[in-house]
């Protein structure tokens, strides 16, 4: 699905949610300068679109709100070199920004929440955090993180998966899984990240992992990867001089996912 479908599809969702006349739009820069502005005024429901441009701020997301960039990467939230730069509160949703230059990219606790077609990059530690509740984790490149790609916490969900991500080039895990966790992985590539590919401290047997393609992690386990997983070269475009971490379709293969989809981000940029 392009950004402007998924944008459209994310506002149809919204005025679903509440019945549903009361939910809103909410416009930045046109009617409030900051996301962050647009997030005191927001209520459940409501979606926050966000135009193109470099927004320098830590955005603590009110519950239930639609935070969408109207174009695909072309809203960039930037951290400043310190603090979480997305924190989400309860059933929020998030689609199509860049989130950089933070301690961490995004940090999730609560239930019902998605990340969705973003492109989570050069945070000084690890890209996503999530704690107790599983995000949907959907579509997005997770790429030179300082730490891991994404880090959980007793994390379990019956619904919600790390599902057909590109997790590259961060500076410890591609993901690392820690505590009573236990939800499924698939579809992803995960590949050039300094350490583990995928580490989980305890009970590996609870997270299902199928149809993601291992790649040229630095230290890989001493163990065979698990059924019905890949290892073969991603052949990314362009990743370090463009962030373009599509495929280049004369050098990779063509192993399909667990949806019979091509493994990794699908977006088209």
């Amino acid at each position: 699905m392009n950004i402007r479908n998924k944008v459209a599809a994310v506002l149809a969702c919204a005025a679903c949610l509440v019945g549903v006349s009361s939910a809103e739009v909410i416009d930045v820069p046109a009617q409030t300068k900051t996301i962050s502005g647009a997030m005191v005024t927001a209520r459940m429901g409501d979606t926050v679109r966000v135009a193109p441009g470099v927004y320098r701020e830590l955005v603590i997301m009110a519950p239930g709100v639609f935070l969408v960039s109207t174009s695909l990467f072309e809203a960039k939230i930037d951290g400043g070199g310190r603090g979480t730069v997305v924190t989400m509160s309860k059933n929020c949703s998030i689609f199509g920004f860049e989130v950089t230059n933070g301690t961490i990219g995004i940090f999730s606790s609560d239930m019902g929440n998605e990340i969705a077609s973003c492109r989570i990059v050069n945070n000084w530690m690890t890209g996503i955090i999530a704690v107790r509740h599983l995000p949907k984790i959907q579509d997005n490149i997770i790429a030179f993180n300082r730490a891991s790609g994404i880090q959980g916490w007793d994390v379990r969900s019956t619904a919600a998966t790390v599902n057909h991500n590109s997790i590259a080039y961060n500076g410890n895990h591609g993901i690392s899984v820690g505590g009573a966790s236990e939800f499924i992985i698939e579809n992803n590539v995960i590949a050039f990240n300094e350490k583990f590919g995928l580490k989980i401290l305890e009970a590996p047997e609870k997270i299902q992992v199928s149809a993601n393609n291992f790649w040229r992690n630095l230290y890989q386990p001493g163990k065979p990867l698990p059924d019905n997983n890949f290892a073969f070269d991603p052949a990314f475009i362009a990743p370090r001089s463009g962030l373009n971490f599509k495929p280049d379709p004369g050098q990779c293969c063509k192993e399909k996912g667990t949806d019979d989809e091509n493994i990794g981000a699908r977006l088209n940029y």
